[in-house]
């Protein structure tokens, strides 16, 4: 078997997850440490609109994203997302220092307060991708 088909059939089985966090550094943290995980791919955006242009051509299995965010805030993103048929099957799981009151009101978003472990993100990401 060539090495290329390998890597094709791999990336074919992993599930793509894209991230939508302003902080690059978080960021980048995030990515790599999904990369590491051999079942995901991942794609790191700054901000809502950046997403949703990434959305128009590469739907996710999964979205992880912060709340502040330039512009459209990630509450924002979640309800347009939320009010596309196409897209209202994503599983979001919002970042926050500051969780919002009124994201107990969305039942397809799950909250993860910052700062957090690597761990937990990791087994929520597994979680929801189940």
């Amino acid at each position: 078997m060539r090495k290329g088909q390998y890597v094709d059939r791999e990336a074919a089985h992993s599930k793509h997850i894209l991230i939508v966090d302003d902080d690059p550094l978080l960021g980048d943290l995030l990515l790599e440490a999904l990369q590491e995980e051999e079942a995901y791919q991942a794609c790191h955006v700054l901000s809502g609109e950046i997403a949703l242009n990434t959305l128009q051509t590469d739907v996710p299995a999964l979205l992880l994203l912060d709340y502040h965010l330039p512009g459209m805030n990630g509450l924002e993103l979640a309800d347009w997302l939320g009010s596309r048929e196409e897209y209202d099957h994503i599983p979001i799981l919002l970042m926050s220092a500051d969780v919002p009151q009124e994201v107990s009101s969305h039942k397809h978003l799950r909250t993860l307060q910052k700062p957090f472990e690597l761990e937990i993100l990791l087994r929520l990401v597994a979680e929801l991708l189940t």
